[in-house]
Formats: structure tokens, C-alpha cells, sequence
């Protein structure tokens, strides 16, 4: 699917409510509202990834304000093992999204 495929409008939306929510169990939609993005539909799977990642994000910081001396080896191997795993899961962030949306950059780009 194109990336240009994700976008639809609050009006189509407002049509096919269930054609939308079955198609974001398979892609991600975002969500344009007078030319603007809006919001993001997104699968319950990648929903509760970004919870995983949000409980991760929160260990990193607290770990990152942590003296190393109070890090166990166990502790620091779980670590190293999260960062690997999310370096190799490409992520879009806002500006991204607003590149592709406004220029039609190719995700390969980004």
C-alpha cells in the first residue's frame, strides 16, 4: 500500500466507520481534517507496542538518572537487549508524517 493510501478524511471516515477500523487492523490510517492531520487510527497490536515502548522509555529515563554502580548486570543486559530491538523498528515522527503528507517523500527518504 502507498503511503498516500493511509491518509483519509474525517468524512470518509464518518462513511465507513467499520471499512476503516478493519482496514487499520492491518495498516495504520491517519486521519486529515481541513488539509491538516488530525489523528492516527492504529491495530491494537501496535497500540499496546507503544505501551511496551512507553513502559521502556520511562526504565531508560529513570535508568539514565541512575548511578551505573546501582545497575546490576541483569538489569543492564535487559536494557541493551530493548534498544536493540527498537533501533531495527523504523518509527515515523510527527515531521515525518507532515513530509510525506505535504511533498509525497518516499518513506525510504525519511
Amino acid at each position: 500500500m502507498l503511503i498516500q493510501d493511509k491518509f483519509i478524511s474525517t468524512s470518509e471516515l464518518q462513511q465507513n466507520v467499520s471499512k476503516t477500523i478493519d482496514r487499520a487492523k492491518l495498516d495504520d490510517i491517519i486521519i486529515i481534517r481541513n488539509n491538516k492531520l488530525e489523528a492516527a487510527i492504529i491495530s491494537i497490536e501496535k497500540y499496546n507496542q507503544f505501551l511496551e515502548y512507553m513502559e521502556w522509555k520511562k526504565i531508560s529515563d529513570a535508568l539514565d538518572n541512575t548511578p551505573m554502580e546501582y545497575i546490576s548486570q541483569e538489569e543492564a543486559r535487559k536494557v541493551k537487549e530493548l534498544l536493540k530491538k527498537s533501533q531495527k523498528e523504523k518509527r515515523f515522527t510527527a515531521e515525518d508524517i507532515e513530509k510525506i503528507a505535504e511533498d509525497g517523500a518516499n518513506v525510504d527518504e525519511l
